[in-house]
């Protein structure tokens, strides 16, 4: 009961630290809404299919939102706070490793719907979206929650293996535009990218929702389902490895808890 309520004062702290922000609303809100509201009306008038072209760019935008919220936000925040030291204050005031985790993760999660709701709400009244067939939106949720937690794992260890906000900052900014340009989120569709970059892209989920999605979505194709789940199995596969890691740097004391984090030889 005591966990429970820690977990929920957690919950309730972390949620006003991720409105207040500035990168996550820029990141999370701003930069969705205005890339693909951008992208809408910059080619619209050259493709003879709007609808087809406002969808993909719906669903694509849309799955910027966990990478700028949990990589960029999530992440930086962790950071600062273990360089500020509120980690290790959170822990002499009892709230453990595990509460911590939870409590961050379900904040998050509650701020990833309230951001993915209205997205959703404002594209689809401004632009042509087409409504989806019923296993097209099942999966897009699904794998939307399960790249979230992911990518929440992955932010995570980022922060705490680097431990500066600087350096999180870097490696999660490099990260966020990886996935993007390789995903085809930049308005670069990955059918297109050289062959040995594109071997590199279909190791990552966002290739098999950029590349099938779309017909998926007006039920006139299907999902190539293997590599998909073998691509988002295989991320989450690296992103706890990095998490099991930077745990046992903790563990050996080479990670410290503090004001500024040490590393020891």
């Amino acid at each position: 009961m005591k966990t429970g309520k820690l977990c929920l004062k957690l919950v309730k702290y972390e949620t006003v630290n991720l409105i207040s922000n500035i990168l996550i609303i820029i990141f999370g809100f701003a930069f969705p809404i205005g890339m693909v509201l951008l992208f809408s009306f910059a080619f619209g008038s050259e493709v003879e299919i709007t609808t087809h072209l406002h969808t993909t760019l719906f669903f694509q935008f849309a799955l910027t939102i966990p990478l700028a919220t949990l990589l960029i936000g999530h992440a930086v925040n962790y950071a600062s706070e273990l360089e500020s030291g509120a980690v290790l204050r959170f822990k002499l005031f009892g709230y453990g490793e595990r509460t911590l985790l939870i409590g961050k993760m379900l904040a998050n999660l509650i701020f990833l719907t309230i951001a993915l709701g209205v997205y959703s709400l404002i594209v689809v009244l401004v632009l042509d979206v087409a409504a989806p067939t019923v296993g097209a939106l099942f999966t897009f949720l699904v794998f939307f929650y399960v790249l979230s937690v992911i990518i929440f794992v992955l932010g995570h260890a980022v922060a705490t293996l680097f431990g500066q906000v600087g350096k999180v900052m870097g490696v999660c900014m490099a990260l966020y535009f990886f996935m993007m340009v390789l995903g085809g989120m930049m308005g670069v569709q990955p059918s297109i990218l050289p062959n040995g970059i594109r071997h590199i892209a279909m190791g990552i989920p966002f290739y098999y929702m950029s590349v099938y999605l779309t017909d998926f979505w007006f039920g006139t194709g299907s999902m190539n389902w293997l590599p998909f789940i073998l691509s988002t199995v295989g991320m989450a596969i690296v992103a706890a490895g990095l998490f099991v890691l930077a745990l046992w740097l903790k563990k050996k004391g080479k990670i410290k808890d503090g004001a500024k984090p040490v590393y020891y030889d």
